[in-house]
């Protein structure tokens, strides 16, 4: 056995992004999925670790989406094994005219957060009645 332990790779934001959490620990991308449908654009943001208080979501200024996120857990003294980070998180996200900023919806469970944007009324698919 080593004495160095090794952690499977994890994407660490950069100090610019890093230095707008505010915090001294090192910060994490979290993995996220992006689905679209007709009707919103859904993320499944994954953040173990992190408590309903702690996770900031804004629409910033240049219509980015900014998820932050600070991770409660302490990393625990003398591991055997170590295969994950522990350090708070950071994600931004362009978000397109079509999608009503207004309306953001969030969700925390269980380590995944889920945000709905829905589409603004005009840019949702809409059928065109045939007259006779």
């Amino acid at each position: 056995m080593t004495s160095e332990l090794d952690k499977r790779k994890k994407t660490e934001v950069g100090t610019t992004a890093a230095e707008t959490l505010g915090g001294a620990g090192p910060a994490y991308s979290p993995d996220v999925d992006v689905y679209v449908s007709d009707d919103d654009l859904v993320f499944a943001v994954d953040i173990p670790g992190v408590g309903k208080g702690d996770v900031s979501i804004e629409i910033d200024e240049n219509d980015a989406l900014v998820i932050k996120a600070k991770n409660s857990r302490k990393e625990p003294e003398n591991p055997l094994l170590r295969q994950f980070h522990v350090g708070d998180y950071y994600r931004a996200f362009e978000i397109s005219d079509e999608y009503d900023k207004e309306k953001v919806s969030a969700k925390l469970e269980n380590g995944l957060l889920g945000i709905r944007i829905p589409k603004k009324e005009s840019a949702k698919p809409r059928k065109i009645e045939i007259k006779a």
